[in-house]
């Protein structure tokens, strides 16, 4: 780890030639979760165009990471610190 502050770091992985930003994993969450609810208001708005079209392609990137970040925990038995899709419980590793 190169450098922290609250919930991200700053890390160099082996063999890697630049660092990488490390977000924690229910940051990252929130952070996705507002950006596609936002995205989901412009279309319901009418909103269309590239611009749109990117952010959803962007959502679309963002959503396979947190998904591999999930499968991860999950493959691991460790449970997730946040509730997948609003629900009442967490879904990975909770049994």
């Amino acid at each position: 780890m190169l450098a922290r502050s609250g919930n991200i770091a700053v890390t160099q992985l082996t063999g890697r030639a630049f660092p990488g930003l490390h977000l924690q994993g229910d940051t990252f969450a929130a952070a996705y979760h507002s950006l596609s609810e936002a995205a989901v208001r412009l279309r319901a708005e009418g909103v269309t165009g590239e611009a749109i079209d990117d952010l959803e392609y962007t959502l679309g990137e963002l959503r396979d990471k947190l998904r591999f970040y999930e499968e991860t925990l999950a493959a691991n038995d460790i449970r997730l610190p946040y509730f997948l899709d609003g629900g009442a419980t967490p879904h990975a590793g909770d049994g």
